[in-house]
């Protein structure tokens, strides 16, 4: 329960650091791509301004010549297009890659994308035979910056996961020592009770074994009955708290069980409960009903299902069990389940008729066996008209 506890708290607040480092180093991140475009591409804003240059003082010789002599000339590697022609391009990369003006990285590669116009790098407009409203871009290429945006990456993602690290290393810490003394006290809590459940079955036990033998002498009053009645009930709970909370003690092993047998055995174990609220017992119980469980937690499963029938049922009631080759039905005429509270009933610890005592683990220990034995169960109950429990299972071969 505590470790449960532990990890809930540090998937919160890891899932919450989490996203705000990934913020901050994305911000980083950021930075640091900017910082690096901007160191290896300053040159580039010269190298468009001189190609500018020689496309204007070359202004009577064609421009994808112009072009073409200007690259042979200074090595520089650039595209010069419109939205509907390519004048020249003796780019490495895919020029559609420059997604945006100004200076970038595609394919490794520091990039500078800008109008071909001559507006900002003279007084005046100049250079008539080129303008903003012709539509021409210069794309130029820059140096081959892989390695670095590799390092950049590869040193932010190492930072995310150390600070990522670090701080789960301190919650975890933190949260172990907040924690400690509830540790503690479930520790201790847990010791009792498995200590106390210990010391309750020595005394059941011979009480148990002491009905036997009086039974055995026939020795039949009202008040050694009850004496019976109240040594089962409490053999009952005593095995459901075993079962819910010490099940590793217990024989998890799995066999074919045939469940006519099964019933017919708590059936009997039952029987001076029906016999003391009258209730009338209808049972068809077919032999070819077979399942592939643990045969403890089975019984534990009828055992509850029964014993709700019998104790939420009314004196002179019926309780119908109907077994087919692999379904089960519970039915009683007892009191029901309100609408309200039907989706509730699997809940641990949930009481909706505090008359009747009980801890309220009954449904849920149900619940708990179908849910590790592949068992579907269904409920449908009516307020004072009765309740009927449906199991059902996979065919067992």
């Amino acid at each position: 329960m505590a470790k449960g506890v532990v990890r809930q708290i540090l998937l919160i607040y890891l899932s919450t650091t989490g996203i705000f480092l990934a913020i901050f180093f994305s911000l980083w991140y950021g930075k640091l791509y900017e910082g690096l475009v901007l160191s290896k591409g300053a040159i580039l804003r010269d190298w468009h301004r001189n190609i500018l240059i020689n496309v204007l003082n070359a202004r009577f010789t064609p421009l994808d010549e112009s072009a073409k002599n200007i690259a042979q000339s200074s090595g520089l590697k650039f595209a010069i297009f419109d939205a509907n022609k390519l004048w020249f391009d003796n780019l490495d990369f895919d020029r559609s890659k420059a997604k945006f003006r100004g200076m970038g990285i595609a394919d490794g590669r520091v990039f500078f994308l800008a109008p071909m116009s001559f507006e900002g790098y003279f007084l005046g407009r100049g250079g008539e035979r080129f303008s903003n409203d012709e539509g021409l871009k210069i794309l130029l290429q820059g140096e081959d910056v892989a390695k670095d945006l590799l390092a950049i990456r590869a040193k932010v993602v190492l930072c995310a996961l150390l600070a990522f690290a670090l701080l789960a290393f301190i919650a975890f810490v933190l949260v172990k020592i907040a924690l400690r003394p509830l540790e503690d006290k479930i520790r201790l809590l847990d010791r009792f009770i498995k200590d106390s459940t210990h010391e309750i079955n020595t005394p059941l036990s011979v009480i148990l074994m002491s009905v036997e033998q009086l039974e055995r002498k026939k020795t039949q009053d009202e008040k050694f009955e009850r004496i019976k009645l109240a040594a089962k009930t409490l053999h009952q709970i005593y095995s459901d708290l075993v079962f819910y909370n010490f099940s590793h003690t217990l024989e998890n092993e799995k066999s074919r069980l045939k469940m006519k047998d099964l019933i017919a055995e708590r059936l009997e174990y039952f029987s001076p409960f029906l016999a003391q609220k009258e209730l009338r017992l209808e049972r068809n119980l077919s032999e070819e009903a077979f399942i592939f469980a643990n045969k403890n937690a089975i019984t534990r499963l009828f055992d509850n299902l029964l014993s709700n029938a019998i104790k939420y049922n009314k004196k002179g009631g019926k309780i119908d069990i109907c077994l087919q080759k692999n379904r089960l039905q519970i039915s009683d005429s007892g009191c029901g389940i309100a609408g309200e509270n039907l989706s509730r009933i699997f809940e641990r610890y949930a009481r909706f008729d505090a008359s009747q005592g009980g801890f309220g683990i009954g449904l849920s220990l149900v619940k708990k066996i179908c849910l590790e034995n592949g068992i579907k169960i269904t409920c449908d109950s009516r307020e004072n008209e009765g309740s009927t429990f449906v199991l059902e299972w996979e065919l067992f071969a």
